[in-house]
């Protein structure tokens, strides 16, 4: 069983080996909005690339969730992804985005 850690805190290296060892899944829902945001070719390629390589900006312990932030270098596009992780031995990419600088502060900070 895999770390839960506190409730402050989610064991993100943990999650981040299910997607190196291809062991999580991806919503329709986060392709069809990762397309839709100029996220292609290889859209399923570049989310498991930003679940793996990418930077937690937030977590959302009571929803088991957590938003990934990384810059896909090829592209010059920032990516969101968010990761739900209600069952450990296999995260979902629930959804997937470029973030509006209307939003978040360097695409990574949320503005209030």
């Amino acid at each position: 069983m895999a770390n839960l850690g506190n409730r402050d805190s989610v064991d993100i290296e943990y999650l981040k080996k299910r997607f190196i060892d291809g062991e999580y899944a991806i919503s329709d829902h986060a392709i069809i909005e990762a397309r839709k945001d100029g996220i292609v070719p290889r859209t399923v390629e570049k989310l498991e690339w930003t679940a793996i390589n990418g930077k937690v900006i937030e977590e959302y312990i009571d929803r088991k969730r957590v938003l990934i932030y990384a810059e896909l270098k090829e592209d010059k596009l920032p990516v969101h992804i968010v990761v739900d992780y209600t069952f450990w031995e296999e995260p979902v990419i629930v959804t997937s985005y470029v973030p509006d600088s209307r939003y978040w502060i360097k695409h990574k900070i949320r503005k209030n």
